[in-house]
């Protein structure tokens, strides 16, 4: 399993410079089928993050949208059936090849959607169920990605959208020259990405996989270590200031946190989770961009705390 993610996310990586932490993430959150939200200014391939998860998968059907204050529920989830609604009085939407048939699906500036829209996300994301008339429908959603060049505005009532977003990272422009000269020549598009089709996750084996996640042992060792990380964002330092937050996380994204561990596990070929699968996770905890250094210092002083101690 571990050189199966390997190969997958060294060809998704082709052309893509600087964005490792970006797809590794991303790809570990469709394993346990959760989201992500990019967070930095236009043209830093946050959309390109998106298309590329979608090659993982077999035969994955991708859903992108741009959205804006005008933005309407029927862009994104289907325009409602005239024929159904005349024919038998009947409320429904065509959902083909819209957000609800989606496996991988893109939304851009999701802040600027209405609260119709985002009401329905609540749902889909966190259940990955939609109401399509009088039924309910299981999605064949694996991950959903957003992106923003800002926080959601405070008192606007976006905070239970904000916190559906389990995996939280910032984009920001290449950084290294010899990269960057590298992408100014690099050709390479989305047509390029080869994956050998027996690599590639199916329906089939994905279920499975969830399956097993579940089950994934989490060792005492690893709970104490969560204790800590969890004692400590009382008092998360502010780089180059005097400042010190309590940084909120809800026992809901907590739960998402430990299946994620179990979900990085399971692709490390480990029937438990280990104090490494930890390190990634300051990116599901800040909630502004100025706490991801603090605590990103918490979560490497939790994971020594057990060999420091040891040698007291």
């Amino acid at each position: 399993m571990k050189e199966r993610i390997q190969s997958i996310l060294h060809a998704i990586n082709k052309g893509i410079y600087e964005k490792d932490t970006e797809l590794s993430m991303s790809l570990l959150a469709a394993l346990a089928g959760e989201s992500v939200i990019l967070l930095g200014p236009p043209g830093v391939a946050k959309s390109m993050v998106a298309r590329r998860i979608k090659f993982a998968f077999q035969d994955a059907r991708n859903f992108e949208y741009l959205m804006s204050r005008f933005s309407t529920p029927d862009e994104i989830f289907g325009p409602v059936s005239i024929s159904k609604l005349k024919d038998a009085d009947k409320y429904e939407r065509i959902i083909e090849g819209y957000l609800p048939t989606a496996d991988v699906v893109f939304l851009d500036e999701i802040w600027k959607a209405g609260p119709a829209i985002q009401n329905t996300l609540l749902t889909v994301i966190n259940e990955k169920l939609f109401r399509n008339g009088d039924s309910e429908i299981h999605l064949p959603l694996k991950l959903l990605v957003a992106a923003s060049n800002e926080l959601p505005a405070q008192g606007e009532g976006l905070e239970a959208l904000w916190d559906r977003f389990l995996i939280r990272i910032e984009c920001k422009n290449i950084k290294e020259e010899k990269n960057f000269h590298s992408m100014l020549l690099d050709e390479c598009d989305d047509s390029g990405v080869a994956i050998s089709p027996e690599i590639k996750i199916n329906d089939s084996e994905y279920r499975q996989w969830n399956a097993i996640i579940n089950i994934i042992v989490i060792p005492k060792n690893v709970l104490q270590c969560i204790s800590i990380i969890r004692k400590a964002l009382g008092s998360v330092v502010i780089a180059t200031t005097d400042e010190r937050h309590n940084v909120y996380v809800s026992d809901r994204r907590r739960k998402k946190i430990v299946r994620l561990l179990r979900a990085s596990a399971f692709a490390h070929d480990r029937e438990y989770v280990s104090l490494a699968d930890l390190m990634p996770i300051y990116n599901c905890l800040w909630q502004e961009p100025e706490e991801i250094e603090g605590i990103q210092a918490i979560v490497i002083r939790a994971l020594f705390s057990e060999f420091s101690n040891d040698l007291v």
